[in-house]
């Protein structure tokens, strides 16, 4: 029953931060637009924006009070500096002062993120990429456009880490070593970059190494998206051989990953 309920509160608080980060999302998209095309709505977006991710946080922050000490002290600072920002950002209106100001307050909510992070997790990988995360964060400024696209970054972070959030990594990459996964995924990758390098030589419509890439991985991974197709004899031979690799790693060797993670999984619960 515990695990349960366990079970419903996590789907919740998922279900709740999936629908906040595509309002976050949507919002620094509209930003970004705002900016670059100066359409004079910057200081009216922004404000939505600061507002729905002071609320964001908050919310975060109740769902997750039981969680983490850590991710709840995380978000109330996060969202008490975001709702400052919020009221400044009317006031401030095109004035660089405030703005600047609200840019500050929205740099020390990310360095409270990191600074959590780190606490959170030690190890050495995850200490060196927040240092460097704030130390680019520094070099940039607090622009606008930093902002936009800082937030353009997080909420997609967010919105995978809910795609895949019943997904036991640690358990995945045992098993693609276990089943030798990885090495074949190495050697289809090797394929699809040997081919994009011969397919333009062979392909009038395929001019360069870029478009071969991109018409490679449509093959071999089955998508086939049609917008590139080879018509001479050796390129529709080579499309042919990549069409049957892709057959056999996606049909083949992923049915095996995915069993062998099924009862690994199985095994540890």
């Amino acid at each position: 029953m515990n695990r349960f309920k366990t079970m419903k509160r996590e789907t919740m608080v998922n279900i709740v931060n999936g629908i906040l980060s595509l309002i976050v999302l949507a919002l620094s998209v509209e930003m970004f637009k705002a900016w670059t095309r100066q359409t004079g709505q910057l200081v009216q977006i922004s404000t939505m924006f600061f507002l729905s991710s002071s609320v964001y946080r908050f919310i975060r922050a109740f769902l997750l009070r039981n969680n983490s000490r850590v991710d709840f002290i995380r978000d109330i600072i996060g969202g008490c500096l975001l709702l400052v920002g919020t009221i400044l950002l009317p006031i401030a209106g095109d004035g660089s002062t405030n703005m600047t100001a609200v840019g500050i307050l929205y740099f020390v909510s990310i360095l409270v993120d990191r600074g959590a992070s780190v606490i959170k997790d030690h190890r050495p990988l995850n200490v060196v990429i927040n240092i460097m995360v704030i130390v680019a964060l520094i070099l940039l400024g607090q622009s606008v456009i930093v902002i936009v696209l800082v937030n353009i970054v997080h909420a997609l972070r967010e919105i995978l880490g809910i795609a895949y959030s019943q997904m036991k990594m640690d358990i995945f990459w045992k098993v693609v070593r276990k089943t030798n996964a990885a090495e074949i995924l190495f050697g289809m990758l090797l394929l699809i970059i040997a081919f994009s390098l011969v397919l333009p030589l062979l392909e009038d419509n395929i001019p360069d190494f870029t478009s071969a890439l991109w018409y490679s991985f449509a093959i071999i991974s089955t998508i086939g998206f049609g917008d590139v197709a080879a018509v001479s004899l050796l390129g529709r031979l080579l499309s042919a051989i990549l069409g049957i690799c892709g057959l056999v790693v996606v049909s083949v060797v992923m049915s095996i990953v995915v069993n062998f993670y099924n009862e690994t999984k199985d095994l540890d619960d």
